[in-house]
Formats: C-alpha cells, sequence, structure tokens
C-alpha cells in the first residue's frame, strides 16, 4: 500500500507541476520576445476570460510566474553548491580501506558506498545520476555489527529506488510552486513513506526490528551534522519518532488523509495560475 501511495503522490505532483511549468515557460517567453505561441494554453484561456468579461490580471500572474522562475534557479544553485562541497569533502575525508571492507561486506563497490573519515554521524544516499551511500567513520564507531547492518539494509533501499533524485525533483517543486500549499503536504508526506518502506525493507534483510530500533536512538540521541547537504535520503532526518512507533507498533496507520484548507489554497492557486482567473 505505502509502494502504491508513494509512486501516486510523486505522480500527481511532477504530472501537475510539469504542465505549469510548460505553460508559464511559454508564457513568459511570449511576453518578454512579443512571440505568438497558439498552442500555450494561457493564451486560449485569457482570451477566453476576455471574451466573457472576466477580469484578468496579468500583473498578479508576471509575478508568480517570474517569482517561480527564480525560486527554480535558486534550487538548482543550492544544490549546485552543496554537491560541489560535498564532493570535495569525500575526496578529502575518504577512507579507502573501511569502504572497501564494508563494501565487500554488503555487496558494494566503491562507485556505491563511500566512507569518510569524519566525526559526525553521517548515514545518507546522495548523488542524483550516480547515487551512493555515504558512512562516516563517527557513526560506524557508534554501531554494533547489526546496528551497521540493518543501516546498510535501509540505505539499500534508497540506493536501488534512486530516491536522492526523486526528493530533489520534489524540493524544485515545492520551493518553485510556493503558493500551492498541497505540494509541501505531500513531498512531506512522500519522504515519510520513503523511509517507512525502507525500515521495513531493513527489518526484512536483518530479521530484526531491535538493531533498526536502537540505531535509530543512537542517531537520534548524538543529532545529525548541520552541514549543507545535497538533495539526499538520510537514515535519521525525517519521521524518527514515527517510525519508531510504527517499530513497536506495525499496525500503526501513519496520517495520510490530506488537509482541506490547503487542498482548497491549493486548487484555487493552481486555477490562477493555469487559467488566468483573477
Amino acid at each position: 500500500m505505502w509502494e502504491k501511495r508513494s509512486k501516486g503522490m510523486l505522480a500527481f505532483v511532477m504530472l501537475t507541476a510539469g504542465l505549469v511549468y510548460v505553460q508559464m515557460t511559454l508564457f513568459v517567453v511570449q511576453f518578454i520576445f512579443h512571440v505568438h505561441m497558439p498552442a500555450n494554453l494561457f493564451n486560449v484561456c485569457i482570451e477566453f476570460l476576455r471574451f466573457i468579461g472576466f477580469p484578468v490580471r496579468i500583473n498578479v500572474m508576471l509575478f508568480l510566474l517570474l517569482t517561480s522562475l527564480l525560486l527554480s534557479l535558486a534550487v538548482w544553485l543550492r544544490e549546485g553548491i552543496a554537491s560541489f562541497r560535498w564532493r570535495k569533502l569525500l575526496h578529502r575525508c575518504l577512507d579507502p580501506d573501511l569502504s572497501q571492507a564494508i563494501g565487500e561486506e554488503h555487496g558494494l563497490g566503491p562507485e556505491a558506498l563511500t566512507v569518510i573519515d569524519h566525526p559526525d554521524q553521517v548515514a545518507m544516499t546522495v548523488g542524483l545520476l550516480r547515487p551512493r551511500i555515504v558512512l562516516s567513520t563517527g557513526l560506524i564507531c557508534e554501531l554494533s555489527e547489526s546496528e551497521l547492518a540493518a543501516v546498510m539494509a535501509h540505505e539499500k533501499y534508497h540506493l536501488s529506488e534512486r530516491h536522492p533524485l526523486k526528493i530533489f525533483l520534489l524540493t524544485l517543486v515545492g520551493t518553485t510552486f510556493w503558493y500551492i500549499p498541497i505540494y509541501r503536504w505531500l513531498i512531506g508526506k512522500y519522504k515519510m513513506l520513503i523511509e517507512l518502506m525502507a525500515d521495513r525493507q531493513a527489518v526484512r534483510a536483518t530479521g530484526s526490528v531491535a538493531d533498526l530500533g536502537s540505531a535509530l536512538l543512537v542517531m537520534l540521541k548524538r543529532g545529525t551534522s548541520a552541514t549543507l547537504v545535497p538533495s539526499s535520503a538520510s537514515f535519521a532526518d525525517n519521521a524518527i519518532n514515527l517510525r519508531l512507533k510504527l517499530l513497536v507498533d506495525p499496525h500503526f496507520k501513519p496520517p495520510l488523509r490530506p488537509p482541506l484548507i490547503p487542498c482548497i489554497v491549493s486548487l484555487i492557486a493552481f486555477g490562477f495560475v493555469v487559467f488566468g482567473i483573477g
């Protein structure tokens, strides 16, 4: 059920956001270069609304469209800076011997696992096009072998599903379309669901709830690094209390009902942007 819910959320966000992206880009290009684009949905809707007497507030629409484009560029810039810093950190702090040893133990090659010599507790999957698991010696020293196995099984699920790329795309949409609040709710629930599914995979792989739970408690107790990181699926950055509750009570159902007010606001905002109604 969680798999279907998460895939449905991802598909809904990307399809609706893709529609708005295409239409607003065509509209801005037309506005700047005065090129008529008959395929642009904005043109059709605006002309029709003007014909039947509805007010169309172009200035407000342009504000939303231009801020969307600027915020989109800002997200890409942040991702680029964070990725550059992380590549330098991985190169500087790489522990090749430990990376090879843990990789061989868990069936991962050097392109899929990197262990860094760093005191912070790090366990995450990073990389948009070539994802890899990153662990730190600060975390490895705190975990038992069985706890480390649970963490690895959790992150291997993120690796196989390419979650860093999906999280980046969703973050891009949520930041760009700040005036459609249901996106933020959907993104938060998507992140929660993929963590729950990764936890379930870890329990299946290790055959123990206790090891995963104790590893989560270690991360919760010591905290994680506040360093700027690229889009990633981190072991202990999302819904820890809920995940612990599900480990104790597997029959507990996480809340997934959409909130009414954000849905209404999002519907109005989506209609305004796509159809130009003011």
